[in-house]
């Protein structure tokens, strides 16, 4: 009985490593699947230039070759958001939406089918065409409310080919940074109809005002028609003790307009009951008014340094010294703003 046992043991064992051999031998006969393709395209050659306007840039280059076929390319530069992309065998491309006088740096990126990506081509550095047509002159300018400090102006925009202009009031026929817009940093498109309070001015005096704009190239129009104004009486003549700058930081989400984080300590005036306005300077222009309080959340559409400064006004328009100065840098990608 025992060698019976054996005997079937030792033939179920060979049957089993047959089967194994069998299964194995077979295994080997199947082909392999091929290995992944991690070739990269060659790095694209001779980027270069072929049309400028004040928009757009047209930029070809020389085609990449690749063990198994190049697919795409794509067009970029480092500040710019997004690529332009075109199929192969088409190695040329158009960057558009840029602004005049905009200088850019382009490459241009291979890939294929896996997409594995080439080495950059070397940089190409462009100028897009210049703007040197002004905007048109704003009109229609008003006087409104008349204080013994403020003076309101109401007017038509002016208007250009690339928004958004911004505007610059002239007192007396020279540039004022003491006047504060009622249309919020960062508005694009622009309103229609604009208004802006001049500020700091004497009383019982009387002004000339006229308005012109200037377009992002830096572009001035003609003047406005000229309009004027005298303010009331007052027999105030203290200005308000100096405030101090606290704290001044990008508290925004990096993006235009951004955010600007400011607080600052009380100032007092010598006048029992002259309320106290705070002018938020911006770069030394004046970025909006606060009625009495000591913080706010302003907006600002400079890109880069924001240097930041608080000045006291009281109601007779007397002026404090600025406040020390604090600098904020902002950082958003361009075109945030027009920019």
């Amino acid at each position: 009985m025992l060698i019976g046992r054996s005997v079937r043991i030792a033939v179920c064992v060979s049957a089993a490593v047959a089967v194994s051999l069998a299964a194995l031998a077979q295994a080997s006969a199947r082909p392999r699947p091929p290995e992944p393709d991690r070739t990269p395209p060659s790095q694209p050659t001779n980027l270069h230039v072929t049309a400028v306007t004040q928009t757009s840039v047209t930029l070809a280059w020389s085609a990449s070759t690749d063990n198994v076929g190049v697919r795409s390319y794509s067009l970029w530069h480092e500040g710019l958001a997004g690529v332009v992309s075109v199929a192969h065998p088409q190695t040329t491309a158009t960057w558009s939406s840029l602004r005049p006088g905009q200088t850019l740096t382009f490459r241009v990126t291979a890939f294929d089918a896996q997409y594995n990506a080439s080495t950059p081509s070397a940089p190409v550095t462009v100028t897009t065409v210049a703007d040197t047509n002004p905007p048109s002159a704003p009109s229609g300018l008003t006087v409104g409310t008349t204080t013994a400090s403020k003076v309101l102006l109401t007017w038509n925009s002016g208007t250009d080919q690339f928004d958004p202009v911004r505007h610059e009031i002239l007192v007396n026929g020279v540039p004022t940074h003491d006047a504060v817009s009622n249309v919020p940093a960062g508005t694009n498109p622009q309103p229609p109809v604009q208004s802006a309070w001049v500020r700091q001015l004497d009383p019982a005096t009387s002004y000339q005002f006229s308005v012109r704009a200037i377009d992002p190239s830096g572009n001035v129009s003609e003047s406005s028609n000229a309009v004027s104004a005298t303010t009331q009486a007052s027999a105030d003549t203290s200005a308000p003790t100096s405030p101090t700058l606290l704290s001044a930081f990008d508290g925004g989400t990096s993006f235009c307009p951004e955010e600007l984080w400011l607080r600052w300590s009380a100032s007092t005036d010598p006048e029992p009951g002259s309320g106290i306005e705070y002018e938020v300077r911006v770069n030394g222009s004046i970025n909006e008014v606060i009625p009495g309080g000591t913080q706010t959340v302003a907006y600002t559409d400079v890109l880069g340094a924001n240097t930041v400064t608080i000045v006291a006004v009281d109601q007779a328009g007397n002026a404090s010294a600025p406040s020390n100065a604090l600098t904020v840098m902002t950082n958003w990608a361009p075109g945030g703003c027009g920019l």
